[in-house]
């Protein structure tokens, strides 16, 4: 059982003088908050572009004396893909040490006193920034079994930016985008192919890549790079995604995939389709992938 640590929890007695802080020392800005409709605590989790790693502040209403946060008032969270597993392990090794079943988490203690949270993965704990690119390509996987967990706006966005900061030959930025959330929209959608698109069926959302060929003849490469970003985006955000290919596919009425697509979304000319982004929180997680050293025999030196 690995775990993955997310964040460390730190107690504050004012709020936002601690969020100004932050941000102004350290460049670091709010990415979400949590608490009660009551208004008696309040936890606000923040991060930078430097590391996937986050700090919650924790603010508790009528506190007045300082927290301990080299102590007790202090802790570190971790994710595990199992959950139940982890709680039964750790319920054998006798270290679990407070539970809140309610909220889906439970604390352990190491052998100094030191309390570790545990969480099941979910998309809200996702890494933001930092993370390792050649893991996350390593991890990545071509996901077609999703959950129904709402994938949150933050991470939809963020996958859209992955694509808008695309390399681009010369730097014309031949392509658009088209994000879909409809749920009679994605069911529509999952016919565009005669074979190969129904996971749209299950997918929370997809963005479809399309590109202009009057704006640069490297269309194709430059929304191709698009579609690679995006998908990595998706893995590191904790989002399932696979990429459904458009450009020359037909659908299972005979048109063309580009001719379906074009009608469905209403897409003019002359911009044509390279492929479809489905996108989905993952049903299950996926093995991470062990690098293959007998690929390193495609690499030639100096000469093929």
């Amino acid at each position: 059982m690995e775990g993955k640590i997310i964040h460390r929890c730190l107690h504050v007695l004012d709020l936002e003088k601690s969020l100004t802080f932050y941000e102004q020392a350290l460049g670091m800005s709010e990415i979400r908050r949590m608490g009660p409709d009551d208004g008696s605590w309040m936890n606000v989790f923040i991060g930078n572009t430097a590391a996937g790693f986050q700090l919650e502040l924790t603010w508790n209403r009528g506190r007045t004396e300082p927290y301990e946060n080299g102590g007790r008032d202090s802790h570190l969270a971790f994710t595990v893909p199992d959950y139940e597993q982890a709680h039964a392990i750790h319920e054998q090794m006798g270290c679990i040490c407070f539970e809140n079943e309610a909220m889906e988490l439970y604390f352990i203690e190491d052998p100094d006193g030191c309390r570790l949270e545990i969480l099941p993965e979910k998309s809200e704990f996702a890494s933001q920034p930092g993370v390792d690119v050649f893991a996350c390509m390593a991890d990545r996987r071509s996901v077609r079994q999703y959950s129904n967990e709402e994938i949150p706006e933050s991470l939809l966005s963020r996958i859209v930016r992955a694509g808008l900061v695309s390399a681009s030959g010369r730097g014309r930025r031949p392509w658009e985008l088209i994000t879909v959330r409809d749920r009679a929209t994605l069911d529509k959608l999952s016919e565009c192919r005669d074979a190969g698109s129904a996971m749209l069926e299950g997918a929370n959302a997809a963005i479809i890549v399309v590109g202009n060929p009057d704006v640069a003849d490297t269309w194709i490469e430059d929304c191709s790079i698009v579609m690679a970003n995006m998908h990595l985006e998706a893995s590191a955000s904790g989002v399932g995604s696979c990429w459904i290919q458009g450009r020359m596919r037909k659908a299972a009425d005979g048109r063309s995939t580009q001719d379906f697509v074009a009608d469905l979304l209403e897409i003019p000319e002359p911009f044509q389709l390279e492929a479809i982004l489905s996108l989905g929180m993952p049903e299950a997680p996926s093995a991470p992938r062990i690098f293959d050293e007998s690929l390193l025999a495609k690499v030639h030196q100096e000469r093929f």
